[in-house]
């Protein structure tokens, strides 16, 4: 049985070279681990495909280095912070009797403010004093910011509009930036809109 895996997000803001993962083993360890884990997320290197497992409570594993199963041995240990971060995130739907967890992943939902507030990344519409802004397509108010030693000219704070670009599976909405009116990811991918 495989599950279903999480965005494989990262810190990094460069191009990656690798793809994303959708689903992964249950259970996981390298022959050096004491626990089973659960994988949070998974890639594979475009260059030499290696696939690479990352963990629920923060290390990783080589795909092919993992020691892989669907129920764990009788008498071995499962890695608590993996299992109760997974079956909280609704990895797995099994969680403790008379319990529920609940465990929300960052950078998973989209952000409370719209990447392209405060920025320049708008198209300025008749009269100079409402932009559309290019990430979410939303219409709201031009101002100037940025203080007397940084001034510029941007759209003003908003919430995501329903026309928010896709996340990027490996930087979600950070870092955001616009040429020629289409949004790009750090890694100089092009984000695409949510179908209608």
């Amino acid at each position: 049985m495989t599950v279903t895996l999480l965005p494989p997000t990262t810190g990094y803001l460069g191009p990656i070279e690798a793809t994303a993962l959708l689903e992964g083993p249950r259970y996981l360890r390298n022959p050096t681990m004491s626990y089973w884990h659960r994988p949070r997320s998974g890639r594979r290197d475009n260059a030499d495909q290696v696939i690479t497992y990352d963990l629920w409570c923060g290390p990783y594993v080589r795909g092919h280095l993992a020691l892989t199963t669907e129920t764990v041995p009788p008498g071995e240990r499962v890695c608590a912070t993996c299992d109760g971060r997974a079956v909280g995130a609704g990895q797995e739907g099994n969680g403790p009797t008379g319990r529920t967890l609940a465990f929300q992943p960052r950078y998973l939902t989209p952000p409370r403010f719209c990447p392209g507030s405060r920025t320049q990344m708008f198209a300025e519409l008749g009269g100079g004093r409402v932009g559309q802004c290019l990430v979410c397509r939303d219409h709201h108010p031009l101002r100037a910011m940025g203080g007397p030693y940084n001034a510029f000219y941007g759209i003003t704070q908003h919430p995501p509009g329903p026309g928010l670009v896709q996340p990027c599976p490996f930087h979600r909405w950070k870092a955001l930036t616009a040429r020629d009116g289409r949004i790009y990811c750090p890694c100089d991918t092009e984000l695409g809109r949510p179908s209608s």
